[in-house]
């Protein structure tokens, strides 16, 4: 067997047997690549790839995140615009209960009236 390594790319190859040596159906005169060579190691922080778009874009929103969270000014907010949507929601039950009840004392008094 016959192996070489490609200096462009680091990969290594194997070179085929000869035709006359073959005893495998398909021909192949070109090398195979076997073992390609590893990509080089990310920078790493923490275990995660430091080097990553997509890390760095976690970790921006993250940090915005938490300043949103910690900023007294938008907790008021949030328990400002929470509260007036159970009050809403309160009153829209309340508005569902009405007019059940009205739909309940309908239909109970068509039924004394057919009795």
């Amino acid at each position: 067997m016959t192996y070489y390594v490609d200096p462009n790319t680091q990969q290594m190859y194997y070179q085929a047997p000869a035709q006359d040596q073959q005893k495998a159906t398909a021909p192949s005169d070109a090398a195979v690549p076997q073992n390609a060579a590893a990509p080089p190691a990310p920078s790493t922080f923490l275990g995660l790839d430091a080097s990553s778009s997509t890390f760095w874009t976690g970790a921006i929103l993250g940090a915005g995140v938490a300043l949103l969270v910690t900023s007294e000014t938008v907790q008021k907010a949030v328990v400002k615009t929470v509260s007036k949507g159970m009050a809403a929601a309160s009153a829209g039950v309340e508005e569902f209960k009405e007019k059940f009840e009205d739909a309940k004392a309908e239909v109970e008094a068509e039924a004394a009236g057919k009795k």
